[in-house]
């Protein structure tokens, strides 16, 4: 009964850490760890958000934004097919999974060059086959973003994130609180394409202990305009990853392509192709995925 009860446990701490790295995959579009504005142009400066872990990169918006509009809200529904849904080295399983978030953002104009966010969002999982892995997530997060005076288009930020999540049983998996400090430049070529880099330091608390960790990591995306309403973004990231428990350090990479359609100035559709591997110096946290997947959004700004 002892040997049995253990199973049940360790397969429920498994399914656990499961949606944990699955959520931190794909982080909510306005509690990103990077908030930041980038120039469009030497006299103009255009909105930029980027996902803040190791993110396929459905997240990356990279479009000019009226800077006069503060308040914006979002829903989008994505759905996506995975050759790894569990995240393990070994032993892997296909699914197709749903991702539905909502949430809004004040974004305020704080001083010239200086610009507020406060965001909240809620997220929805749902597996086709491996429903144990279902989840809720609450994020909410605040940051400012500074153009450095001088600095050649170097926007340097810093951000507070919070998140929660809850399984389907209605239990916290996780709660996380991520302190980011970063700086990022854009690169224009053009009107049509630009190369956005950029560095960042998150130090992390969370509960259960076992899933606190910092970050170092550097990323860079490449935005091509092919028309007024269709573009392509190319993203790149390194992540290193230092938990709290047992000295173990992760080295995470992710490289995604993705394609947009601006349906009219409130709906876009995306598709995404992206990858994620991940070495660690405890060979249970390697892994390796493959993902394809489409989204709806719908995002007002007033």
């Amino acid at each position: 009964m002892c040997a049995l009860v253990a199973s049940v446990e360790l397969a429920r701490g498994q399914q656990a850490v499961s949606s944990i790295n699955e959520s931190r995959l794909f982080a909510p579009p306005t509690t990103t760890g990077t908030s930041a504005v980038a120039p469009e142009d030497e006299e103009a400066a255009s909105e930029s958000t980027t996902s803040g872990d190791e993110s396929f990169g459905t997240q990356l918006i990279l479009k000019s934004q009226e800077r006069s509009k503060q308040f914006a809200v979002f829903d989008d529904v994505s759905v996506f097919y995975t050759n790894n849904v569990d995240l393990t080295p070994n032993h892997t399983r296909s699914d197709v999974f749903l991702v539905a978030n909502s949430g809004a953002a004040w974004r305020p104009t704080i001083a010239r060059g200086l610009f507020g966010e406060i965001s909240i969002a809620g997220s929805i999982f749902r597996h086709d086959r491996a429903s144990e892995l279902d989840f809720e997530r609450i994020s909410s997060g605040t940051g400012l973003s500074w153009i450095v005076p001088g600095g050649h288009g170097v926007v340097a930020f810093g951000r507070y994130d919070f998140t929660e999540l809850i399984n389907r049983h209605g239990s916290e998996l996780l709660q996380d609180h991520e302190f980011t400090l970063g700086a990022q430049r854009t690169f224009v070529f053009n009107r049509s394409h630009f190369l956005t880099t950029g560095v960042s330091g998150i130090a992390g608390i969370s509960d259960p202990h076992s899933q606190q960790r910092d970050q170092a990591a550097a990323q860079a995306a490449y935005h091509l305009q092919v028309t007024r309403s269709f573009g392509v973004d190319l993203l790149y990231r390194y992540a290193a990853q230092f938990y709290a428990d047992d000295g173990r350090i992760d080295h995470n990479q992710t490289l995604s392509l993705n394609a947009g359609i601006a349906v009219t100035r409130w709906l876009r559709v995306d598709t995404t192709l992206s990858g994620a591997r991940n070495d660690s110096n405890r060979g249970a946290f390697d892994y390796e995925a493959l993902s394809v997947g489409g989204a709806v959004r719908v995002g007002i700004r007033f």
